[in-house]
């Protein structure tokens, strides 16, 4: 199914979102294909056409989000010269509050932690590849730096969710940019010990 056509990308979206909304009070186990579907507005027929079933659907939206977070950041990565870190993590969070129930999901959900935690690994994952493709092969410890930075900064926004919000989350990404900066910092040396290693 080609989820570029808009008819297509309206029904994913109405599908994402309603199971986002129905997860803030059930549990995964407890939905119904035909309850989402009902609230959905959409029959069964059209669900299985993007669908297998109820997990696949938040599998593809996990992903989704951390393609369109790479999608937007792809030209300012530049892994040897740390940049200011605000940009893409306001990225990041600009793009959870394009689904209407995502805060409200990983605020009441009791199966957010486990979105939470593959969304982490999605993320360690993708920022590994593109440091391997940009520095070489080489600098394992640079995973570990990822999945700190990646499960700090995801937790940050989790504990900010469940706050009472009366303060931006930029106020508590500032706190955070000295820590994300002192990552890409350990990145930057990592990624040039390899290179002089290769000359």
């Amino acid at each position: 199914m080609n989820r570029k056509d808009k008819r297509s990308r309206k029904t994913v979206s109405a599908i994402q979102n309603t199971l986002l909304q129905l997860l803030c009070s059930k549990r995964m186990r407890e939905i119904k294909i035909v309850d989402l579907c009902t609230a959905a507005d959409i029959n069964r027929t059209t669900f299985y056409l993007h669908y297998a079933g109820i997990a696949e659907v938040l599998d593809e939206l996990r992903e989704e989000i951390a393609e369109r977070v790479f999608a937007t950041t792809e030209c300012d990565m530049d892994f040897l010269d740390p940049q200011d870190p605000l940009p893409f993590l306001t990225t990041a969070t600009g793009v959870f509050e394009c689904y209407p129930h995502f805060a409200d999901f990983i605020r009441q959900s009791q199966d957010a932690d486990v979105f939470l935690t593959k969304l982490k690994n999605e993320f360690s994952s993708k920022l590994c590849e593109r440091y391997r493709d940009y520095c070489g092969s080489g600098a394992a410890c640079a995973q570990y730096v990822f999945r700190f930075l990646t499960a700090g900064v995801l937790d940050t926004y989790t504990e900010w969710l469940k706050s009472d919000r009366t303060k931006p989350f930029e106020n508590a990404l500032v706190q955070c940019a000295p820590i994300v900066a002192a990552g890409q910092e350990i990145l930057a040396k990592l990624g040039t010990k390899r290179e002089d290693e290769t000359k």
